[in-house]
């Protein structure tokens, strides 16, 4: 009874900041897209309050007015920038399955990390929300681990941060996020937390990979 009552709050709770989060959509480029907007618009209005909690920090509240443009002649995906996300047509109407993109710059959005010579991490802590809880079916893979690089970012990042979760701190993210939102973030935060470098964290993953 009392796990059934802390869930149901937990509902409510995650229904009331869903009602807060405003979207608006923007298709005026391309009306034939308004249906595919409406739904990124449910998607953002329901993940909204999930990757706020995953990425909270002290005294931190995401922004909650939003808004996505659809562009008719943009080249690329989509980026994110202050409260938008802006959308190439394009690349909807090819990969129309394609709404885990949306929950990338969504998590962008509610990151809002100060400038950061961090790249890698903060691409890498975007997909490790679109992979790791967004679409957890998606198999990921290093394409060559001869090669490959931490500061690959996007997926291979994403790869690597579940990895040191599982393995040595299963609040990792929740670290990284609040280092690098209150621009304390330094390599060394890796060896604190696990006892081993970035680098000799990567190349255990690595050989991980290969087993």
């Amino acid at each position: 009874m009392r796990l059934a009552i802390c869930l149901l709050l937990l509902l409510l709770s995650l229904s009331a900041l869903a009602q807060d989060v405003k979207v608006t959509v923007d298709t005026s480029e391309v009306p034939e897209l308004a249906q595919w907007g409406e739904q990124a618009k449910a998607l953002v209005e329901t993940w909204h309050p999930k990757i706020a909690e995953l990425l909270k920090s002290d005294g931190y509240k995401p922004p909650m007015e939003l808004k996505l443009v659809f562009k008719k002649d943009m080249k690329g995906v989509a980026f994110a920038s202050g409260r938008t996300i802006t959308i190439a047509a394009d690349w909807v109407k090819a990969h129309p399955d394609d709404l885990g993109m949306v929950v990338h710059e969504l998590t962008h959005l509610i990151q809002s990390y100060p400038p950061s010579r961090e790249g890698w991490l903060v691409e890498g802590i975007a997909d490790h929300i679109r992979f790791i809880h967004f679409e957890p079916q998606t198999k990921l893979t290093l394409r060559n681990p001869k090669t490959a690089s931490y500061r690959d970012s996007y997926r291979t990042a994403a790869m690597f941060l579940a990895w040191v979760e599982k393995t040595y701190d299963p609040d990792l993210v929740i670290k990284l996020n609040q280092a690098l939102r209150s621009r304390s973030y330094k390599p060394e935060i890796f060896k604190d937390l696990t006892s081993k470098t970035l680098d000799e964290l990567w190349t255990e993953f690595v050989e991980a990979q290969r087993s």
